[in-house]
């Protein structure tokens, strides 16, 4: 009787663990400041992603995949929590949380979730969550790789993939810093209350240069983007947008005072910038490639913000142009039914709905309680079975946006309104939020955008 028991035991542990080693493995690789333009893939002639494409060209590219506040410690808190970052009361990077919201929140983050499932999970590169120093185990990561957040965590991530012996299934997570480095360009040339950066990034320095075997007309002619055909400020377009000066007096300076070579040589540097992360992405890829766990593993690409990079005389992120808020989303796996292809009509958050895709690739339990849908469907080829997001929610540090079908209406905090068509206005310059033929329009867009305001007050 007892030698049935233990044999019945020794099965049922044999189970779990062939369950646990049939799991699929995850990557997710999200840059910094990257907007979902910045891949040669996505038509941009202006730069070589040769790695970023080869992931896009083997997967799924999602065209219209956006956080939900365009700033780096809100959006993260996203991506990780499958909440709004207004949960936790928080507009932008300085805000003053609600602490016991955040504590409630984060026992069920993405990390506590696959480690409870049986991953071992793994975090690298920059962090960045709300939660304090210890943030990343906070969120349920149990191994922090390197805080590195450039060649170094890619060769400590090659590393780990070479190396790994485990019959448990990881969940990795990398997070390098580029092309966020451009943020520097405006800030030394225009020192918040005249406090130059006590350091600005050589990588930073060497994107901007301007090569000796050249001369600068030929450089700026062959090698330099030109202004986007976007490049002035909308018209109409709301007086809330220099309430940025309270908190990124450098975005308004450069605006202001930027020449337009100063604006195309700082999208050279972006664009120099995003080669370089790149390289490292490729580094890892190419370990994974060739390590036992191909066949395996689902990996997926992302950012936590775009770059307005010289569209309507901006340059950072923050507002809600599309630009700053729509990001790169690329996700493949061996076997994924609908590969190869690109999703130019889906809208997607990737802060809200990448977490319990995630969750329905693995067949791992989530939250019940998570307000984002699962694509997972869109990935396997099952449109059928995809309950498409009709409406997108986004916030920031200036007020709201809803997004439809291809309208976007904007309510800032200062009652400054913004109605956008972008299948008629892609380039987002003209605002129709006083043009009556918009009228009945707008107030269905305004109504919804405010029963989404009064929830994230409360």
């Amino acid at each position: 009787m007892k030698k049935s028991i233990v044999l019945l035991a020794l099965c049922m542990l044999n189970t779990v663990l062939l369950a646990q080693s049939e799991k699929p493995n995850i990557l997710i690789i999200i840059t910094d400041q990257q907007n979902a333009k910045m891949m040669s893939a996505a038509g941009n002639k202006w730069l070589d992603t040769p790695n970023m494409d080869k992931l896009a060209n083997k997967g799924l590219r999602f065209e219209k995949a956006y956080v939900t506040n365009p700033v780096c410690s809100p959006s993260r808190f996203s991506l990780f929590t499958g909440e709004y970052p207004s949960a936790i009361d928080m507009r932008h990077n300085a805000s003053k949380l609600d602490m016991a919201a955040l504590q409630k929140i984060i026992p069920n983050a993405m990390g506590h979730t696959f480690t409870k499932a049986g991953y071992e999970t793994f975090y690298g590169g920059k962090s960045h969550l709300p939660g304090g120093k210890k943030e990343v185990i906070t969120y349920g990561f149990e191994t922090f790789i390197s805080k590195d957040e450039r060649d170094e965590l890619a060769a400590e991530s090659v590393a780990l993939l070479s190396n790994r012996d485990s019959d448990k299934p990881f969940f990795l997570a990398l997070n390098f810093i580029n092309p966020h480095d451009i943020c520097y360009e405006a800030i030394r040339q225009f020192p918040p209350n005249n406090r130059p950066p006590a350091e600005v990034p050589v990588p930073l320095l060497e994107a901007i240069a301007i090569p000796d075997s050249i001369s600068e007309n030929d450089f700026m002619e062959k090698f330099v983007p030109p202004l986007p055909a976007n490049f002035e400020p909308t018209s109409d377009e709301p007086s809330a947008i220099y309430d940025l000066k309270e908190l990124h007096s450098f975005t308004i300076d450069a605006r202001e005072h930027w020449t337009e070579k100063d604006w195309r040589m700082h999208r050279y540097a972006y664009h120099r910038l995003t080669e370089r992360v790149d390289v490292q992405i490729g580094m890892v890829l190419d370990a994974l490639e060739a390590s036992p766990f191909a066949d395996n593993t689902i990996v997926i690409f992302t950012s936590d913000h775009g770059e307005m990079s010289g569209s309507h005389r901006l340059e950072h992120k923050t507002v809600f142009y599309e630009e700053s808020a729509n990001v790169p989303l690329v996700v493949w796996y061996n076997g994924m039914e609908n590969e190869q292809s690109v999703d130019s009509h889906n809208i997607i958050s990737t802060g809200l709905d990448l977490y319990p895709t995630l969750c329905d690739l693995a067949g791992v339990s989530m939250p019940d309680y998570l307000p984002g849908i699962s694509f997972a469907p869109l990935l396997k080829n099952q449109k059928t079975n995809y309950n498409p997001r009709k409406y997108l929610f986004m916030e920031n540090e200036l007020g709201f946006m809803i997004r439809g079908d291809h309208f976007k209406y904007t309510l800032y905090d200062n009652g400054d309104e913004m109605l956008i068509d972008l299948k008629q206005d892609p380039g987002e310059m003209v605002n129709l939020s006083q043009n009556t033929a918009y009228r009945e329009r707008k107030a269905e867009l305004k109504a919804l955008l405010q029963v989404h305001i009064e929830q994230a007050n409360r």
